[in-house]
């Protein structure tokens, strides 16, 4: 089937946007996944000092009595 160039050439940048939007929502995916894992990652960290702090101050006064 013969197509004009033009029309060739329209379809191509018109693939080739598509695809680099695609890769950008992928790598948005990605990016927004790693980042969640940090947070999660955090608040556990958080939590084990939290319960460290705890952990410390009842020995502490464990002691003091």
């Amino acid at each position: 089937m013969y197509m004009h160039p033009a029309m060739l050439s329209e379809m191509a940048a018109s693939k080739r946007r598509d695809m680099l939007a695609q890769a950008e929502q992928d790598r948005r995916a990605k990016q927004l996944a790693t980042l969640a894992r940090a947070e999660r990652r955090a608040e556990r960290a958080q939590r084990r000092v939290q319960k460290a702090t705890r952990l410390t101050l009842r020995l502490r006064s464990e002691l003091n009595q």
